[in-house]
């Protein structure tokens, strides 16, 4: 099954040489909207942070470029400075660049040179492997393709790093070639292999094939939560594309039945508990009947930030009140007196490992309970200058608490 590497996942990759020289990032506090200091050493930060140039060991799907991008992305819908969707680009256009070739690329569990991101080199001619973390890689790089399709000013403007790939000269050339390209991934790995045809569900292969040569989790299985926000990133994110475009509706309504299918199902599958008179979820990896094995917390980020993606677009019927339960359980399962996190979401720990730190996705779950915001912060005070992905949900929660209400 696809499990994190411990202290690899959220952990911001510095070559040693650089560590010294990188300004460290500043959060100023917890409340108002994102000052100009802050943004200063945001963009300073960011600035340096090498891009990956391969998705070897997932740095592109959960490394800290990928999660620098998601952050770069995050406070430029802040503030819309354009250094910041200048330096997205950097990142993006080094994930697409890198992609397997289907001429001269890596031969893929499939039999062919899949156009995906393979996270190991092929060992003794063993085919390599490829599968729902794709998804993931996908919606970064669609991330920058919808911040720019948003903003009809910048359609001929050209971009300011020469372009480097022969991507487009444009933002809007930029986005459209993103897009294009991103869709080829789509219709013959994502949906092909990932996609259930009788209910938009993810499911693993069926293929034997893949069953020989795959790394995560038995085939023919529903893929776990975790896998399944990442696949959702992608197809949230080209279905958001597509829309802005304005030029492909049979996709904009598959790839949302798709995610739509994925959070109806992850929220039927969880259950509802309370404790301490305040409603609260228990769930597991990967959706069971009855629950044995209890989600993490390092894989329950990413299901709150998948969901909370999914929220946030106003598409999927997902409500505060259905979200909610998400933050209580962080405050009221999994808190712990001295401040802590248990490692599993039903608060006990997780491979015999005592309470720490909860990563970046659960700030998300903050909109929800205010209250939850200085305790992770607390418990991630000595990350956060050196995090861009703690210090982009922390100014975004500031952002949103900031918004006229509605």
């Amino acid at each position: 099954m696809l499990r994190f590497p411990m202290g690899a996942m959220f952990a911001v990759a510095l070559l040693a040489g650089q560590a010294g020289a990188i300004e460290p990032l500043r959060v100023d506090g917890l409340a108002g909207p994102v000052t100009a200091a802050e943004l200063q050493a945001f963009k300073a930060h960011v600035r340096e942070l090498p891009a990956p140039t391969d998705n070897l060991r997932n740095a592109m799907v959960y490394g800290s470029g990928a999660l620098a991008a998601e952050s770069i992305g995050r406070v430029y819908e802040i503030c819309g400075d354009r250094d910041l969707l200048d330096e997205l680009l950097r990142f993006t256009d080094r994930m697409l660049a890198a992609r397997n070739d289907p001429k001269t690329g890596w031969v893929t569990w499939t039999g062919e040179r899949e156009l995906v991101w393979p996270n190991a080199a092929p060992v003794d001619g063993k085919p390599v492997y490829a599968g729902a973390e794709m998804g993931d890689v996908v919606g970064h790089i669609a991330y920058a393709a919808k911040l720019i399709l948003q903003q009809p000013e910048l359609a001929q403007l050209p971009t300011t790093d020469g372009d480097p790939f022969h991507f487009g000269r444009t933002y809007r050339a930029r986005a459209e070639h993103y897009v294009r390209e991103l869709d080829r991934t789509m219709d013959t790995f994502l949906v092909k292999h990932l996609v259930r045809a009788s209910d938009n569900r993810y499911y693993f292969p069926t293929d034997k094939r893949f069953a020989v040569n795959q790394k995560p989790g038995p085939a023919e299985r529903p893929v776990p939560w975790n896998q399944q926000m990442m696949l959702n990133n992608g197809f949230q994110r080209m279905a958001e594309c597509h829309a802005l475009l304005g030029d492909a509706p049979e996709r904009v309504r598959r790839y949302e039945a798709i995610v739509q299918a994925s959070v109806d199902w992850f929220f039927e599958n969880a259950e509802r508990i309370t404790v301490d008179g305040h409603p609260c979820y228990r769930w597991a990896y990967v959706a069971e009947t009855p629950l044995k094995h209890l989600e993490d917390s390092a894989h329950g980020s990413y299901d709150v930030g998948g969901l909370y993606r999914a929220y946030l677009s106003g598409k999927y019927g997902i409500t505060p009140a259905m979200m909610a339960p998400l933050a209580n359980t962080a405050l009221y399962v999994m808190a712990t007196p001295d401040g802590k996190f248990t490692g599993r979401t039903d608060g006990t720990d997780a491979a015999g490992r005592p309470p720490g730190t909860l990563r970046s996705y659960w700030l998300d779950a903050c909109e929800f309970a205010p209250e939850l915001l200085p305790k992770l912060y607390e418990v991630n005070r000595g990350r956060i200058k050196s995090s861009p992905e703690l210090t982009a949900g922390i100014f975004w929660q500031r952002h949103r608490a900031a918004l006229p209400a509605k």
